[in-house]
């Protein structure tokens, strides 16, 4: 995998120029228009292709409607060799969108499980199959949930928001260069030449445990968002990004952002999915939303539930119990309960016995 390391920021207002599309013959795309049952009405589409260097395809995404909790993308770059990073980008997307489909949790708590379970997923079967030793992948999604867009990060593809015409990286790289250039030690330059650039440090299915980090923002009419591996935004600038998908319907832009890579080379595989919100229609919410919302949330994830827990804090549920379990006696909860029964007991033991003959 290739990386560019450049830490979120904003592109100027320009105009694109208008160019003819073609079809890449490996090309996979998806084009679809969400207005079901929730009054948000959001028109999706995307493509991928392995590059013009590779024969294998590693990267893998998914877009469509989850029902009663809104629209779902997500895009997965695989690694670990030559068959390996295929399987697991394609098993994350896959028990991924399973997992999070069955989920009876809020959103937000429902994308930290289903992140969880690909990432067991996928290091439990390297453990059963030896020749697949070291795969991982990167998994970076959103769900449109009517006026709120939720994003879930993992590894050094990148989710953008196109916004009024400007373009901004909602993401941060989990690479080694990108830590370098957001302490000061390497430059953009620099990054986009050092050796290590294709280091990542934050995978799902290298160990039991990761990082996933939580954004959420409210959306406007009009909104563009764009999922993309690093195959594509280490070959186009933010400007053309942003042109790109500001000036076409999602299928044909994720179609135009593939070309484009190609047409420059694409060592890497290139994978973009683009969300046109067309219109939103708010709706309550089960769960609440943390007052600020400028930088997201970095959870470590294990093969326990801790990692959920947090998850829950951050986004908790609008209910009297969940207020309770705020409460700091809430772990002790069972064992409150099994004593002021025991106590009970002993009371009405003690009634019967001065009441008795």
């Amino acid at each position: 995998m290739n990386v560019q390391a450049e830490p979120p920021r904003a592109g100027p207002r320009a105009r694109a120029a208008s160019r003819g599309a073609r079809q890449p013959a490996s090309l996979r795309e998806h084009a679809r228009h969400h207005d079901g049952e929730r009054g948000t009405r959001v028109e999706v589409g995307g493509a991928t292709d392995a590059g013009k260097v590779r024969v294998v395809n590693q990267d893998s995404f998914w877009i469509g409607e989850v029902t009663g909790k809104g629209t779902l993308a997500v895009v997965a770059d695989g690694m670990g060799g030559h068959q390996t990073g295929e399987v697991a980008s394609q098993q994350a997307v896959k028990t991924f969108r399973e997992a999070f489909d069955r989920s009876r949790a809020t959103a937000p708590t429902a994308m930290a499980r289903a992140s969880q379970a690909a990432n067991l997923e996928i290091y439990e079967y390297a453990l059963e199959h030896p020749e697949h030793r070291g795969m991982g992948t990167t998994l970076t999604t959103v769900l449109i949930d009517d006026q709120v867009a939720i994003v879930g990060h993992v590894g050094d593809s990148r989710a953008y928001l196109i916004r009024d015409g400007q373009i901004e990286q909602l993401t941060f790289d989990h690479s080694w260069v990108a830590d370098r250039v957001r302490q000061g030690l390497l430059t953009q330059d620099e990054a986009r030449r050092h050796r290590w650039r294709n280091v990542i440090t934050n995978a799902l299915g290298a160990t039991t445990a990761f990082k996933l980090d939580l954004h959420h923002f409210e959306l406007h009419d009009g909104d563009r968002l764009l999922l993309c591996s690093d195959g594509v935004s280490m070959l186009l600038s933010a400007l053309m990004m942003q042109q790109i998908v500001s000036e076409n319907p999602p299928p044909q832009a994720a179609q135009r952002l593939i070309e484009e890579a190609n047409d420059r080379g694409s060592p890497d595989n290139v994978t973009a999915v683009v969300l046109h919100v067309v219109s939103v229609s708010p709706r309550a919410k089960r769960y609440a939303l943390p007052e600020h919302d400028d930088a997201p949330a970095s959870i470590d994830i294990t093969d326990t539930l801790s990692g959920i827990r947090r998850v829950e804090d951050t986004f908790p549920t609008r209910s009297p119990f969940a207020a309770l379990r705020k409460q700091p006696w809430y772990p002790y909860r069972l064992w409150i309960v099994g004593s002021a029964y025991l106590l009970l007991l002993f009371v009405l033991f003690s009634v019967w016995r001065a009441a008795g003959p």
